[in-house]
């Protein structure tokens, strides 16, 4: 649960500065061993890059494989920050001070792709469905400037938490959505109507009449539907249905991001409907503020399908703020004039806070490598510098 420098949004360096910035923009997986590997697992959103940070821990992506729900494959340049990632792992290792990990699958998880129904102050409408935005949402960068980008009819894809309590959706990212792919949407059912075949999740209401119903199929219970890209008599029409179960496998290390959807003490409830015994954990932020519907990160092992916590974090908006986003890489641009550099596709936005360690300013070359640390600037796609290190020996 590592929490990086919070990033400030002030105006950009004074031109002098800048000039010097200019300048500088003209130069220029292992393998087991047996009995000490050790399993792992992890579900959050994606923070950073240079290894793939998730819920504070690096892990080493080269020799994982990458795919989405529908077992589409991803190369590991298309990961992006704010998607929610499922990640199993071994040889978890905190001896550096930074957790690590070697990631062997990584699977992308969405929560919808459709068009944007409406827009509201902080959030959007898809598919019958109110999303949150709050301030760490990213934007993928055709909708740089964030909600002010989005019109309604924008077909979109969604990343970001389900609260399987109350069926509240927050997004982590948002992007545009292309090709003519179905509909998806993952909710909590709010009615099911097994006579007429019709199941509603929030204002939505779904026909299941071409698909086979899954026979655990309840009301509160998670779906992930498939639709057909056109209503038929107000209904939306569903072209695959599975229910989802929270239910990651035994290991030694996990990792989790999630609502509580049972909660029966401080030290005995349920994420995502995942069991927690958290009678030895440590409390980040004391344990007065758990309840039903209170958004956590727990860190432990999972044994006989039951996290045994050692940790547990109250997560909020503020946290995500002070948590912020890091990148590490090769500088692979510069935008002197606008005060910009790209690294690992990130744009990254220079001010007067910005703070470097191991260099100046005027060592921002292409091929330099910098770990940084910021937060996302008002457009919802940039990140806001607070710290540039400078990389040696690699």
């Amino acid at each position: 649960m590592k929490r990086t420098i919070r990033g400030r949004h002030t105006g950009l360096l004074s031109v002098f500065v800048f000039a010097a910035f200019m300048l500088a923009g003209c130069g220029g997986g292992g393998t087991d061993t047996a009995g000490a590997a050790k399993s792992g697992y992890a579900f959050g959103r994606i923070s950073g890059f240079g290894s793939v940070v998730v819920n504070g821990v690096h892990y080493d992506e080269s020799i994982a494989a990458i795919q989405d729900e529908d077992e589409q494959s991803y190369d590991g340049s298309e990961l992006r920050l704010g998607m929610m990632a499922e990640i199993e792992s071994r040889d978890h290792d905190e001896s550096s001070g930074t957790p690590k990990a070697t990631a062997r699958k990584i699977r992308l998880i969405s929560l919808m792709r459709g068009p944007v129904d409406g827009i509201s102050a902080g959030s959007i409408a898809v598919l019958g469905q109110t999303v949150a935005v709050t301030a760490t949402t990213v934007f993928g960068e055709s909708f740089t400037g964030g909600l002010s980008a989005i019109t309604p009819g924008s077909l979109v894809k969604v990343y970001g938490t389900l609260d399987t309590a109350s069926g509240a959706y927050a997004a982590t990212r948002i992007e545009a959505a292309a090709g003519a792919d179905p509909y998806k949407l993952r909710g909590v059912v709010t009615a099911y109507d097994s006579s007429l075949k019709t199941l509603n999740i929030g204002t939505a209401i779904i026909d299941l009449s071409g698909v086979a119903v899954p026979a655990d199929l309840v009301v509160g219970g998670v779906v992930r539907v498939k639709l057909q890209t056109t209503q038929a008599n107000g209904m939306w029409v569903a072209t695959h249905l599975k229910t989802i179960h929270f239910r990651p496998d035994d290991n030694d290390h996990t990792e989790v991001e999630g609502t509580i959807s049972e909660f029966t003490s401080a030290t005995s409830f349920s994420v995502d409907g995942l069991p927690v015994d958290a009678s030895n954990a440590k409390f980040e932020d004391g344990s007065a503020g758990l309840a039903s519907g209170v958004r956590v990160e727990v860190e432990g092992a999972l044994v006989n399908g039951v996290l045994i916590a050692t940790q547990v974090e109250i997560k909020s908006q503020e946290s995500d703020d002070h948590e912020g986003f890091e990148v590490d890489g090769l500088v692979t641009a510069i935008d002197s004039e606008a005060g910009t550099f790209v690294v690992r596709g990130v744009t990254i936005a220079l001010s007067q806070a910005t703070m470097f360690v191991g260099g100046v300013v005027a060592d921002l070359r292409i091929d330099a490598r910098v770990e940084v640390h910021g937060s996302l600037a008002a457009d919802g796609v940039t990140l806001s510098a607070s710290r540039i290190e400078f990389e040696t020996g690699h």
